[in-house]
C-alpha cells in the first residue's frame, strides 16, 4: 500500500513539473536612461546599408530572447517616439548630433535623454549592436545609463573557437589599393572607398615562393592549407608527394566543422588545396575523387563555383556564405573555414586592372559578411592574405598603377587580422606557412605543418 502511496505522489509531482518545465523564463528587462528597455522602439533609414536593418534586427532577436519582448523596428520616417535606438545614419536629430570621427573598426554611441543613437561605417553597425546589446542591455531588470555625450568603442573579442581565412588569389598590396585609384562605381559594392581589410587592427606581409620559386597556386595553397613548403602543381603533399594534413582535416580532428568556398570551381587549385591530395592541380578526377573521399570521412562543407557579377547574384554569393556559416557555426566546438576570391588573379593575368577591381570589389562584400559574423560571434578569428601576387601592379613612372607582367611574382602578399591573437601578425613580415602554423597553435596545436622553417610570431 505505502508502494501505491509513493507511486501516485511521484506521479503527481510529475504532472505538476511538467507544464514547468515546457515554460520560457525570461530576465526582467533593463532600464536605460529612466526608461524600461519595452518601452523602446529601434530606427533605421530603409534606404541604407542592408547592414544597418541586420543590427537593427540582431538588437530586435536578442531582446525577444532575453526579455521576450518584441522591439517594432521602424523607417525613420515615422513619428518620432519618446524611446528610440536609431541604429546607424538616419534623419533623425540624434544622428546629426553623432559626428564622430572613426577609425577602422570603432563604432560610436551616443545618448539624448530615451534616444540612443549607434553608428559604425559600413558592416561595423554590427559590432555597435552587438556591444549595445551586451553592455548596456544585458542585466536582469538592471538600470544602466548610456552617456549624453559621444563615447567612441571597439568591437568585443572573445577567445576564438572559430576560424576563418579569407583568400584572395593573385591579390598583391597594390591590387588592395585600387580603390585609391579607381572610382567605385560597381554596382553590387557598398560604394565604400577601401579595401575592407585596411579596417582590420593588424597588418603584416607574407612571403610567398614555393620550393619551385616563384609559387603557383597550388604549392601557395598547400602552404597556407598545410603548412608546409612544398612543389609547384602539388595538391595537399609534401616534396616527396606525400600526403599531408590540411588545416580543414585537422579541425575535424580536434571535432569542429569545416567549410571550404570559392568563386573558383572546386577543382580550382587554392579550394582543392584545402579539400584534396593529388600529385597534380590538372589531375581533376584525382581531385575530385579525393574531394569526396574527404567529404564521406569528415563531412567538410566543399560549396564552389559562383562566378557571378551583379547585385542580384551578389546577394546569392552573400545567401551561400551566410548558410554556409549557419552549418559550421552550428557546432558547439567551432569551425575552420576557408573562402577565395579567385578572379583577382585571373583578371591580374589578363591586366585587365577594370575587371580585378570588380572582383576585389566582390571579395570586398564577402569580407564584410564574414567581419559581420565576427562581431555578432566575438569568439572569431579572422586573417584576410593572398597565396601569391600576379601582374607585378605597381606605380608606373606616371604615378598610376600598372601591370609589367602577366604571371606570377614574388612580391609579398599583405596579411590582415583579426581576433584573439591576430596581434601575432602585427608589422611582421612571415612566411606563407606561418599562417597555418599560428591558426594551428591557437587551435591548441603547436606542432603542425614543416616546423623546421617556422619563425615564432610570438612577442615579447
Amino acid at each position: 500500500m505505502k508502494r501505491i502511496s509513493l507511486l501516485l505522489t511521484i506521479i503527481l509531482v510529475l504532472l505538476v513539473l511538467a507544464p514547468l518545465s515546457s515554460c520560457t523564463f525570461f530576465m526582467d528587462a533593463p532600464v536605460i536612461n529612466g526608461a524600461s528597455l519595452e518601452d523602446y522602439v529601434i530606427i533605421y533609414d530603409e534606404d541604407s546599408l542592408d547592414y544597418n536593418k541586420r543590427a537593427a534586427e540582431h538588437i530586435q532577436s536578442v531582446a525577444k530572447q532575453r526579455y521576450g519582448i518584441d522591439l517594432p523596428i521602424l523607417d525613420d520616417g515615422s513619428a518620432k517616439g519618446s524611446c528610440e535606438i536609431v541604429v546607424g545614419e538616419t534623419s533623425r536629430e540624434i544622428s546629426a548630433s553623432l559626428e564622430a570621427q572613426t577609425e577602422g573598426l570603432e563604432f560610436a554611441i551616443l545618448a539624448q535623454g530615451t534616444s540612443i543613437a549607434l553608428e559604425g561605417d559600413y558592416f561595423v553597425i554590427a559590432a555597435a549592436a552587438y556591444y549595445f546589446m551586451e553592455v548596456y542591455a544585458s542585466g536582469d531588470g538592471a538600470s544602466v545609463t548610456v552617456p549624453e555625450e559621444v563615447s567612441l568603442h571597439e568591437p568585443i573579442v572573445k577567445e576564438a573557437k572559430n576560424f576563418i581565412l579569407l583568400i584572395g588569389d593573385g591579390m598583391g598590396v597594390y591590387q588592395t589599393r585600387l580603390f585609391e585609384y579607381l572610382e567605385n562605381g560597381v554596382e553590387y559594392g557598398d560604394g565604400e572607398d577601401i579595401f575592407y581589410g585596411y579596417m582590420l587592427p593588424y597588418m603584416g606581409y607574407s612571403r610567398t615562393d614555393s620550393l619551385s620559386g616563384t609559387t603557383d597556386s597550388a604549392a601557395g595553397g598547400t602552404a597556407l592549407a598545410c603548412g608546409i613548403k612544398t612543389y609547384n602543381e602539388y595538391i595537399g603533399r609534401d616534396k616527396d608527394q606525400n600526403d599531408v594534413k590540411s588545416i580543414t582535416e585537422l579541425a575535424h580532428e580536434l571535432r569542429k566543422s569545416a567549410a571550404v568556398m570559392s568563386t573558383e570551381t572546386q577543382t580550382g587549385a587554392t579550394p582543392a588545396s584545402f579539400s584534396a591530395h593529388a600529385d597534380s592541380r590538372n589531375s581533376s578526377s584525382e581531385i575530385i575523387e579525393s574531394i569526396y573521399a574527404g567529404k564521406a570521412k569528415y563531412g567538410t562543407l566543399v560549396d564552389c563555383g559562383y562566378n557571378y557579377y551583379s547585385s542580384k547574384y551578389m546577394t546569392l554569393i552573400e545567401n551561400r556564405i551566410t548558410d554556409a556559416l549557419a552549418t559550421v557555426g552550428a557546432n558547439e566546438n567551432g569551425f575552420f573555414l576557408m573562402y577565395e576570391e579567385a578572379y583577382i588573379d585571373k583578371h591580374c593575368h589578363d591586366n585587365n586592372l577594370e575587371k580585378t577591381f570588380e572582383a576585389l570589389v566582390r571579395f570586398n562584400q564577402a569580407i564584410a559578411r564574414f567581419m559581420e559574423f565576427a562581431f555578432y560571434n566575438p569568439d572569431t578569428f579572422i586573417l584576410i592574405t593572398a597565396d601569391h601576387e600576379t601582374g607585378k601592379l605597381y606605380p608606373d613612372e606616371d604615378g598610376m598603377l600598372a601591370y609589367h607582367h602577366d604571371d606570377h611574382s614574388s612580391a609579398n602578399v599583405p596579411v590582415f587580422a583579426y581576433g584573439a591573437g591576430a596581434e601575432l601578425f602585427d608589422g611582421a613580415e612571415v612566411e606563407n606557412i606561418q599562417i597555418a602554423h599560428t591558426i594551428a597553435a591557437l587551435m591548441g596545436v603547436e606542432d603542425f605543418g614543416d616546423q623546421s622553417v617556422y619563425q615564432s610570431l610570438t612577442k615579447e
